[in-house]
C-alpha cells in the first residue's frame, strides 16, 4: 500500500539525491480543544535533484533506499521563489528560470551551428583535395598514353 503525503522541501543540496521534506499535520488538543500544527521532517529521494528549498511536493512510500530515507518524490506541486533560479555566487541577483533555460537552449543551438559548420568545412577541403588528387593522376595517365 503506497502512502502519499503533501509537504514542502525544507533541506536541500546538502545531500546528493536526497532533501528533507516537513509534513505538517493539525490535531486538537485533549483538553483544550485548540488545533496544533504537529510538524514531521522525512528524508526523501531525489532521483534528479531537481528539488530546491521551499519547493511544495507531493511523496509516495517507496522501499527503503537508506537507514533513514523510505519516501520518494511523486510530483512537485509548486516550485518556491516564484520560479527565480539563484546564482551561488551572487545571491542576490536572480534570473527567472525560465530566461535561463531559454539563455542555455540558445546557447546550446548556436554551439550546434558552430560545430556542423566545422564538419561542413572539413568535409569540402577533403573532398576538394580527393577531387584534385584524382584529377591529377587521370592527366597523367592521358599524358603518358600520348
Amino acid at each position: 500500500m503506497t502512502v502519499s503525503l503533501i509537504g514542502r522541501v525544507t533541506k536541500s543540496g546538502c545531500m546528493n539525491k536526497t532533501v528533507t521534506v516537513s509534513v505538517d499535520r493539525w490535531i486538537q488538543h485533549e483538553r483544550t480543544h485548540k488545533m496544533i500544527r504537529q510538524t514531521t521532517k522525512v528524508l526523501t529521494h531525489d532521483p534528479k535533484n531537481v528539488l530546491r528549498t521551499e519547493d511544495t511536493v507531493r511523496i509516495k512510500t517507496c522501499p527503503r533506499k537508506s537507514r533513514k530515507k523510505f519516501y520518494e518524490l511523486d510530483v512537485i506541486l509548486k516550485r518556491g521563489w516564484d520560479g527565480l533560479l539563484f546564482d551561488r555566487l551572487n545571491p542576490t541577483k536572480a534570473v527567472p528560470l525560465l530566461e535561463r533555460v531559454k539563455q542555455q537552449q540558445k546557447q546550446q543551438q548556436q554551439k550546434d551551428q558552430l560545430d556542423q559548420a566545422a564538419k561542413a568545412s572539413t568535409r569540402t577541403t577533403t573532398t576538394n583535395a580527393t577531387t584534385n588528387a584524382t584529377t591529377n593522376a587521370t592527366e597523367a595517365t592521358e599524358s603518358t598514353k600520348t
